[in-house]
């Protein structure tokens, strides 16, 4: 009888401790609102482990893609705080070019009367601007004797978005997200290493911010952006907590056809077949559902680039720095299909990462 009694109360207990589990990756469930010009500031810069990324993508003439990242970090004790910038071109005269710059936290500027963010007086490297009405990017340094001149400004940029009030749950931890850009308009220049280039399309910008270490709290994240026009476009931005039960994720969709904006919740990753590409195994093939039910494909079909901080690192320090973050993030880029029930396939761009 003590048995039983005891196989009864373990499997409640497994049930119980499931439940709980699920129960702490949850999506929001309220409205879909603005976001205001106000969001745009970092919302960390305290604790021992804070990481905020501000994550702007460019899909430009000549099937030039452009990835900026913002950010500011809080290591512990491997390290200082610091912002940082991580910038890759791809198809600039069929080559990937990639940088990445690293501050002390002490020396980031946010200039609210100009709505910029500077991660240092000294150097030009910022975003600035008030959302919706006007925004720029400006970068110009050099590294490794590579020069980087980038000038962009955007235009006719869509009013940003925030589900409910932009909190999702992974356990004890939030994950914030928003959607500043959904899609905006761009024009300006790309000068690499005495390359120059007169360029023009779509923006988009999303901002995530947390107070864990991405490496403690997340096993991977997925982005997919289609821009048809500023009347139709897909957005699709989701991660994959760690130890996720039944693979249960937070994020969401958001769709805009024919001006209507609509938001889902991401809520699991109910198939995923991997490939071998750039060494790493990443998906091929993720289905997810959808909060009303709908499953959606995004299949990969063009891999243009692989990208860790760390690769900069000599082989022990990377080993380090692994150790005591407990991995690494690794980025991969590229284009492909969103497959929905319905509907035509339609083309995009993706950018996962995974936690090594």
């Amino acid at each position: 009888m003590k048995t039983l009694k005891f196989i009864l109360l373990s499997t409640f207990l497994t049930f119980m401790s499931t439940l709980y589990v699920n129960a702490q990756i949850v999506n929001p469930t309220g409205y879909l609102t603005e976001s205001g010009p106000d969001d745009i500031w970092a919302h960390t810069l305290e604790g021992s482990h804070f990481n905020e990324f501000w994550n702007y993508q460019f899909y430009l003439n000549d099937n030039i893609t452009l990835y900026i990242t913002f950010s500011v970090a809080n290591f512990g004790s491997l390290k200082s705080a610091v912002s940082g910038l991580q910038m890759s071109v791809l198809n600039l005269n069929d080559e990937v070019y990639q940088l990445s710059r690293e501050y002390n936290l002490d020396h980031l500027v946010q200039d609210r009367d100009r709505y910029m963010f500077r991660n240092r007086m000294e150097r030009e490297i910022y975003f600035e601007g008030k959302l919706p009405e006007t925004h720029r990017i400006r970068i110009n340094t050099t590294k490794d004797g590579v020069s980087y001149d980038i000038d962009l400004n955007l235009h006719n940029i869509l009013q940003g978005f925030v589900w409910d009030d932009g909190r999702f749950q992974i356990g004890n931890e939030e994950v914030g997200i928003i959607t500043h850009i959904p899609y905006a308009e761009v024009d300006g220049m790309i000068d690499i290493d005495g390359t120059r280039k007169a360029v023009s399309g779509s923006a988009y910008m999303d901002h995530t911010f947390q107070n864990q270490t991405t490496t403690r709290l997340i096993d991977s994240g997925f982005r997919f952006v289609n821009h048809q026009d500023n009347e139709n476009w897909d957005l699709y931005y989701f991660m994959l907590p760690d130890k996720s039960e039944e693979n249960a994720t937070i994020g969401y969709r958001l769709k805009n056809r024919n001006g209507n904006v609509r938001v889902h919740g991401i809520e699991k990753i109910t198939r995923l077949e991997e490939q071998r590409v750039f060494n790493e195994d990443i998906a091929e093939l993720l289905e997810i559902e959808l909060s009303n039910g709908e499953k959606v494909q995004i299949v990969r079909t063009v891999d243009i680039e692989k990208f860790s901080v760390l690769s900069e690192l000599s082989r022990i320090a990377r080993g380090i720095a692994k150790r005591f973050l407990g991995g690494e993030v690794i980025h991969f880029r590229g284009e492909a299909n969103l497959e929905e029930t319905g509907h035509r396939p339609i083309s995009g761009h993706y950018s996962y990462f995974i936690v090594d």
